[in-house]
């Protein structure tokens, strides 16, 4: 039985080794490799540009994204439960890769947009 396992696990590893350098259906070196042949990790995704979007856009965005979620946590737990879920969003958005490239008037109409949801209305 030992020896089925070795054997076995002998094989896979020669197999794996010599999968390495397989790449579009053939051996290349990494040399050989074109620009057309890297791409970004599947969780990887776009960023948008701070120029894209006016900071009155973005608050409104934002608000709406945000308004149907609270409107349920506001009939679930009342506003007590909407204040601390608007203070998670806002402690939130510094993790996402869009908040790096945000200019601060951008920033704040993000933070604005949560406040605003938070009390029902978005402007």
């Amino acid at each position: 039985m030992r020896q089925k396992v070795i054997a076995v696990c002998a094989c896979a590893g020669a197999l794996t080794l010599s999968a390495c350098d397989y790449v579009n259906g053939g051996n290349m070196a990494p040399s050989e490799t074109s620009s057309s042949d890297l791409v970004p990790p599947g969780n990887s995704r776009s960023v948008s540009a701070p120029s894209a979007i006016s900071p009155a856009v973005l608050r409104h965005k934002t608000c709406e994204g945000l308004l149907s979620r609270f409107d349920g946590i506001r009939r679930d737990s009342g506003q007590p439960g909407v204040d601390r879920a608007v203070d998670d969003a806002i402690n939130g958005f510094h993790t996402t890769p869009d908040w790096a490239v945000l200019t601060d008037d951008q920033r704040q109409a993000t933070i604005d947009g949560a406040h605003d949801a938070g009390t029902g209305n978005c402007p």
